[in-house]
């Protein structure tokens, strides 16, 4: 058993020396080229053109992916932490829990929050990982909100 773990561990010593050997030392400042890599020449970097500048999301798109109902609203810009008009179009009544909602707002905290006609939650939203907001409230509810595509 020890023979085994002596060799297990001397594996994964030479293993990591390897990986090691092959990432390669840093270039001297003074070197263009070394093993193929390329240093960047300052001037070529500075003439590559910057990413176009992102515009504001206009629209927002809101799934609901138990039922598969999506709609899209204008994005809230503007909202405060009093809840105020909702404008949720006619096709987000295939969605339960979208059909309820006739308000929304911001909270201190950060979440989005979309409410009934009596201001009661209907549901809250974090701002999302690889989307815009993600549903956290109610738990059942699975609803995502996604930049709008014209």
């Amino acid at each position: 058993m020890l023979n085994f773990a002596a060799t297990v561990a001397g594996a994964g010593l030479a293993a990591i020396v390897l990986v090691a050997n092959l990432q390669g030392a840093p270039l001297p400042k003074d070197e263009t080229t070394r093993a193929g890599a390329t240093l960047l020449d300052p001037m070529t970097i500075t003439s590559i053109p910057a990413a176009p500048e992102q515009r504001p999301t206009e629209a927002i798109r809101l799934i609901d992916l138990r039922s598969g109902a999506t709609c899209r609203m204008p994005y809230p810009h503007r909202l405060s932490e009093n809840f105020s008009f909702a404008p949720v179009g006619p096709d987000c009544q295939g969605s339960p829990d979208l059909a309820r909602v006739t308000k929304w707002r911001r909270t201190a905290e950060g979440y989005l929050e979309m409410a009934d006609a009596g201001e009661r939650p209907v549901l809250r939203f974090m701002p999302g990982d690889g989307v815009l907001y993600e549903s956290v409230y109610p738990a059942q509810a699975i609803v995502t909100i996604v930049p709008a595509k014209s």
